[in-house]
Order: structure tokens, then sequence, then C-alpha cells
């Protein structure tokens, strides 16, 4: 039985197997995670003053470890199949239009220290991985590039993102164009996800280069983000003279919304991405144990969709 056709627990017990054996890939896995917690810790006793912004941080290192996976991956199958370059170069543009207000603004950081260089520097990292990634897609692995797949038509919405926030953004930065940029990174960042989606149920859940770190650490990174957006939601609100003045919280509504995007699209796609697997485990496992002829495909339960086997 192939990895693809394990369920997540028996590839967790097979991982562990593999630590145990000394298996490389196994071992390199391990070597990450090794380092994205230690620097993650050394972030919080010397980048950060400790407080609860530091989960922001702490988020933008999560996607950085995630989109580091996912070209190892890349590197070591040697092939793009299954990744959606839409999705990269959106995650791209995303960053971009971040990074250009929180390069120069200090609206929309963290307040403790690690707001000043390292929670950029998290985006800067993302930014150099995905590009590379995109060179794999387009050139290095071109051929086995899934553009038929890849079909979901997510520049059609990029305007709408760019309209959205420049029509309506927050005051954090107090500066209108980098408020702007801010928000519109930020809805570009709550759609990211969808063409990479879209091609996991149009290849009915096979998508082998996509890995579960790399699903759970996006979902990770994006549920912290929520949580940060959402304990400092009564900070939004708007004041006069440094007191809150009561009204209605445009701002805090406007980045919850789009932060809530982003977790629901990112969890949706977890929630297929393990469903998917477990289906197909499962569909193997009732192939085997019936041991009579099938088809070249089979529908899956519950599913109502052929897949290939």
């Amino acid at each position: 039985m192939t990895s693809s056709q394990q369920s997540p627990i028996a590839r967790l017990a097979g991982f562990v197997g593999d630590v145990k054996g000394g298996k490389g890939e196994a071992l390199f896995v391990c070597f990450v995670y090794a380092a994205f917690v230690c620097m993650g810790l050394v972030g919080w006793h010397h980048f950060s003053d400790q407080d609860f912004s530091f989960i922001i941080t702490f988020a933008g290192l999560t996607q950085t470890a995630a989109f580091y996976l996912l070209l190892h991956k890349m590197k070591v199958a040697r092939s793009a199949a299954g990744i959606s370059s839409k999705t990269l170069q959106c995650y791209v543009m995303a960053l971009c239009f971040r990074l250009s207000s929180t390069c120069v603004k200090n609206g929309y950081l963290p307040v403790d220290r690690s707001g000043d260089h390292m929670y950029q520097a998290t985006d800067i990292a993302s930014v150099l991985l995905l590009f590379q990634m995109l060179f794999f897609c387009h050139k290095r692995y071109a051929d086995t590039y899934q553009a038929e797949l890849d079909t979901f038509p997510i520049f059609k919405l990029i305007p709408a993102c760019m309209l959205l926030g420049m029509t309506v953004h927050g005051k954090l930065n107090h500066s209108p164009f980098f408020d702007k940029t801010w928000t519109i990174g930020m809805w570009l960042d709550s759609i990211a996800m969808l063409p990479q989606l879209w091609m996991l149920v149009s290849k009915g859940g096979k998508v082998e280069a996509l890995t579960a770190n790399f699903v759970a650490l996006i979902f990770l990174s994006r549920l912290m983000t929520w949580f940060f957006w959402f304990s400092g939601y009564d900070e939004l609100a708007p004041k006069e003279g440094g007191k809150f003045t009561g009204g209605f919280n445009k701002v805090g509504m406007l980045i919850m919304t789009g932060q809530s995007l982003s977790l629901v699209v990112s969890g949706d796609f977890m929630y297929h991405y393990f469903k998917w697997q477990s289906a197909n485990f499962w569909g193997m496992f009732c192939k085997r144990a019936d041991a009579k002829p099938v088809d070249d495909g089979m529908v899956l339960p519950g599913l109502g969709m052929e897949m290939e086997v």
C-alpha cells in the first residue's frame, strides 16, 4: 500500500517507525520541526517582550515552516504535481502588499519587539520560498505541473480584493496608502488557498505533492493569526482623545471578517485533505477485504465522486 493510500494515523505510525529506524527523510522533517521550535524559543526570549502579541510572529514563523516543507517535498519528489501555481502567486502578492506596509509603518504589527524585525523577516523568508516553488512549477519541473487542473479563476477575484481594500480600510497606520496596501494583502491572503482547494477537489483528493505537515501548519498559522486579532478587537474600536468612543468598531469588524475567511478556507482545505486521505485508505482496505474484481474506479462512500485506484 502506497503512502497516498494510508490513513493519517497509519502515516503517523509509519513516520514514527521511520524516525526510530533512522531514515533520512523522516529525520529531516524532525530536524525542521526542531529548528522551527528553536527559532520560536529564541525569538520569544531575545526578540520579544514575552507577551501575547508574539503569537502573530509565531504564526508567521509557522507559515514559513509550512512553505519550506512543501518546497522540500517538491525537491525530493522532483515534481510539481498537485501544486497550485495560482495559490503560490496569490500568496506572493498578499505578502508583498503586507510587507509594503509592515516594513514602513507599525500600525498592524505586534506591539512587542518582535514587530521590529522578526515578524517582517518571516514574511520575507516566505516570499523567497514561494519564488523558488514557482520556479520549480514553471521551469525546472514544468513537465509535471498540472496546469489543466489549476483552473480556479482566482485572478478574477484579485481586482475585487484590491477595490475592497482601497475603499474600506482601517486607519492604524495613519496613512491612507499604507492602510490600503495592508488591507489588500489581508484580502488576498484570505482567498489564496482557494485554487489549491479547487485542485484538491478536481483530483479527487489525490494530491501526492501536498503533505500533512504543510496542510496542518498553514491552518495552525491562520488560527494563531485569528486569535491575535480577536484578542485585540476591542483595541481597534474608535477612539477620541485616547479614549474609546463606543462607536461602531468598523476596523475590528473588517479585520475579523478577513481573518475569519482565511481561517475558514484553510480549515476547509485541511478537512477535505484528511477526509480524502482517510476515504482513500478505507476504500482500498474494503477492496482488499472483499477480494472481488472491481472496475477501474471506485465511488467513495458519501463523497459521490469517482476515484482512480
